[in-house]
């Protein structure tokens, strides 16, 4: 069956421009979640988990988009018509569930106080719901034919989909689904920004997207020189000038580093502390001095303070969802009331909306993750480097095996890998000094 008369030449090709043009985009916002998240340890946290898990449904849904008009062209029972409108079936409402599982996640941490690992431990339930459940009607629907109707995935006018002879299916077996999912999210929300309001107050800016880190109310970033030199050319602290920085010390008798092959180490290392860099940084544009929100109001309420952070996320993450869903369901409202007449500009906006998954989740991904976005641009400018993460088989510390890899300098170096670094510089300085300079950043 072709597309509707009444849709000109024109408008098939600007429906079909729009889904492949954004398709493109949320594709590319999609590797940037899946790359980043899984191999740089900086976008690896909590709050980023179920945006990560989405992230393959908008996959599969924009492989649907880019195959655009052609799945209908290639007729009703190709095989790509088939196949596109199984991956639409599948992977449409996968969003909806995630935001359905996340305001799960909030209702537990806020009111029943779950940790991360308890909610981790959720996650195999929510994969298997949002993608178990999505795959068997989408696979059953590829073997059920009538008569009467014909098969259930044909032409649905955008793309191949459910086919219009099915048309009450589209509601019952997503649209409907959907909606339940938002109503029962919505009403998580509703009950959680009751908690909020109580303390509008105290917690002004909790809700500013450009706000990453709402319980930080400062970072006081230090300068830190290390030199190590020859012993024999360090002048002995005196009387006078002992004290005057109690910053500037001298380490010695440090286990291993004081005793050489037969005679003390020839060389020393200094540790010396620069002044507060905080205030010679330009002060933030004005949308980012929005008050923070307290560690102690929020306590108050909930000892976890990220399930706050969660809160938000999952929040944010749901008004790109209604952003998705308000606009197509409007469009399919308006086809079961005038199933005869098509409107363009609905239509126009679904094939907008519905390829931007990927694209909107990124943009809630990328402000969840602004410091790691930041490190991340200073290091392709050569500026700085990344933390990876690499497979060193099961353990605690990593998503499905996969554990932090921190350089020398890291918080969870031992006390061995120090001394080795150290003993590295000595055998390269020879005679002259080597000055290794050091930032450390300290919650205020």
């Amino acid at each position: 069956m072709d597309p509707p008369a009444d849709l000109t030449s024109g408008q098939k090709n600007a429906l079909m421009i729009t889904e492949r043009v954004v398709s493109i985009f949320s594709i590319l916002g999609i590797f940037f979640v899946l790359v980043t998240f899984y191999f740089l340890c900086s976008f690896n946290k909590p709050i980023n988990r179920l945006v990560f898990y989405a992230s393959f449904g908008n996959l599969g849904m924009n492989i649907a988009c880019l195959i655009s008009e052609d799945g209908i062209n290639a007729g009703p029972l190709s095989p790509l018509c088939q196949f596109q409108a199984f991956l639409i079936q599948m992977f449409l409402g996968v969003d909806a569930f995630w935001s359905c599982c996340m305001a799960c996640n909030v209702y537990l941490a806020f009111f029943h106080k779950y940790t991360d690992r308890q909610l981790r431990s959720l996650d195999k339930w929510y994969l298997l719901g949002c993608y178990g459940a999505s795959f068997v009607p989408a696979l059953t629907f590829l073997f059920v034919s009538t008569q009467g109707r014909g098969k259930i995935y044909g032409p649905a006018r955008l793309w191949c989909w459910i086919d219009q002879s099915w048309d009450f299916m589209r509601i019952a077996m997503l649209y409907g689904i959907v909606w339940i999912a938002i109503v029962f999210a919505f009403a998580i929300y509703i009950r959680a920004g009751h908690v909020i309001y109580k303390r509008r107050d105290k917690l002004k800016g909790f809700l500013n997207p450009l706000n990453e880190n709402p319980f930080t109310t400062g970072v006081v970033t230090t300068e830190i020189d290390v030199t190590i030199r020859p012993a024999d050319q360090i002048t002995p602290p005196t009387d006078e000038n002992r004290g005057r920085n109690p910053f500037d010390k001298t380490f010695e008798g440090i286990p291993g580093m004081e005793e050489g092959n037969g005679g003390p180490d020839p060389y020393t290392v200094e540790i010396g502390v620069g002044e507060n860099t905080r205030d010679r940084k330009a002060s933030k544009p004005e949308i980012f001095q929005m008050r923070s929100i307290t560690r102690e109001e929020a306590l108050k309420e909930n000892p976890n303070p990220g399930a706050w952070l969660y809160a938000r996320v999952a929040f944010l993450f749901f008004l790109s969802m209604l952003i998705i869903w308000i606009p197509s369901s409007a469009n399919r409202v308006y086809s079961l009331v005038y199933p005869d007449r098509i409107n363009f500009a609905l239509n126009y906006v679904s094939a907008l909306v519905l390829p931007s998954q990927g694209v909107l989740n990124a943009i809630v991904y990328v402000l969840t993750s602004q410091t790691a976005c930041r490190e991340l641009v200073n290091a392709l400018r050569g500026r700085g480097t990344m933390p990876w993460r690499h497979l060193v088989g099961k353990g605690r510390g990593g998503f499905m095996g996969m554990q932090n890899r921190r350089g020398r300098k890291g918080s969870e170096s031992s006390i061995g890998d120090r001394r080795k670094s150290f003993h590295m510089l000595q055998s390269r300085a020879g005679t002259s000094e080597v000055s290794v300079p050091m930032v450390a950043h300290t919650a205020n």
